[in-house]
């Protein structure tokens, strides 16, 4: 205690009175707040970022990423310079969440080398869920959300001096996920379905730039005659999603857990959700889905489309079988 006295006598001295807000050097660590995600009430809305993006903090200090209510799912994850991991591994025709993603790695201290995951929270959109680092070396450390891709990322600048304090970046970190919840909002209330004859295409959309994602299908249940096609397409550059029919049924396990012996369990990605049915018609009878539908550009040129022509009238549910528990669900209206 006695030597923190000292060194903070001496900047009394040698620190001009405007740099007083400077945190000095040998302060007592701190622990700063950075919001990752976050949404509006009923999360029709949702922030792929990390609020702020950019934090500086003393050497010594922890971060604390803290998911926000409801949230969805991301990672907090330091490579060090290296590729991420693969968010898949493939084990014969099986396709498991690849466990350097989806679970914690790495100690709890980061100075700049390693690689250090706050793994995915539990499928719980109304759970607590927060990861801690401490940083032990100065410099600047990039992290990125692996589930969300190259948008989605921060920085952390670790200073032997830094201005600012905790609770102020926490108001920054506030203020900027409001403003991207409301661009989202702003965004989804001029949203409408694109209608052509017989077609309607239902856009699934986010903004890279301003940070969200819409958890919605359509703004209310969406009426059309019999012999429309609709057509789901993702124009979101975070998100993956589906458009599945359980026809009545019982709606499909996005992820299968295989519990292990020893260690994390396995996340099987359930195949009846990854891969598309063959039918391109839909009277209400039966399991129709469109399998895994990938935000455009992704790797390998996977499917970002599905449609679906209605043949009989009446009224039916589906949902994004990965967000339902966020309310990611819609009607369609057959006359």
């Amino acid at each position: 205690m006695g030597r923190i006295v000292a060194i903070f006598a001496v900047l009394l001295v040698v620190v001009p009175p405007s740099a007083m807000s400077v945190t000095p050097v040998g302060a007592a660590d701190q622990t700063w707040t950075v919001i990752a995600g976050g949404g509006v009430r009923g999360a029709s809305i949702v922030s792929n970022f990390f609020s702020p993006r950019t934090i500086e903090i003393h050497v010594g200090d922890t971060v604390r990423w803290q998911f926000q209510k409801p949230w969805q799912i991301h990672t907090v994850t330091f490579t060090s310079g290296e590729k991420p991991p693969e968010l898949t591994i493939h084990e014969g025709d099986k396709i498991y969440f690849n466990p350097q993603v989806f679970f914690p790695q790495g100690p709890k201290t980061y100075d700049g080398t390693g690689y250090r995951n706050s793994g995915a929270p539990p499928l719980d959109p109304n759970a607590s869920y927060a990861y801690s680092l401490t940083f032990t070396k100065a410099g600047t450390y990039e992290y990125t959300n692996v589930l969300h891709g190259p948008a989605s990322t921060g920085k952390v600048i670790v200073k032997d001096r830094v201005s600012g304090a905790p609770a102020q970046t926490l108001a920054r970190g506030r203020a900027d996920l409001a403003r991207t919840l409301r661009a989202g909002q702003a965004a989804f209330a001029r949203w409408k379905p694109e209608r052509k004859g017989n077609e309607v295409v239902l856009s699934l959309v986010g903004n890279t730039r301003e940070g969200w994602s819409n958890f919605r299908f359509s703004r209310e249940p969406v009426v059309i005659n019999r012999g429309t096609t609709v057509t789901w397409t993702v124009r979101d550059p975070f998100e993956i999603h589906t458009a599945t029919f359980g026809g009545g049924g019982k709606m499909p396990d996005f992820v299968i857990v295989e519990p292990q012996a020893s260690g994390p369990p396995k996340l099987l990605l359930n195949p009846k959700i990854a891969a598309p049915t063959k039918a391109k018609t839909y009277d209400g009878m039966g399991y129709a889905n469109s399998g895994l539908l990938f935000p455009p550009g992704a790797p390998g040129n996977p499917p970002t489309s599905f449609s679906l022509t209605f043949t009989k009238p009446g009224r039916y549910q589906y949902e994004c079988v990965i967000h339902a528990p966020w309310g990611m669900k819609g009607t369609i209206v057959v006359r």
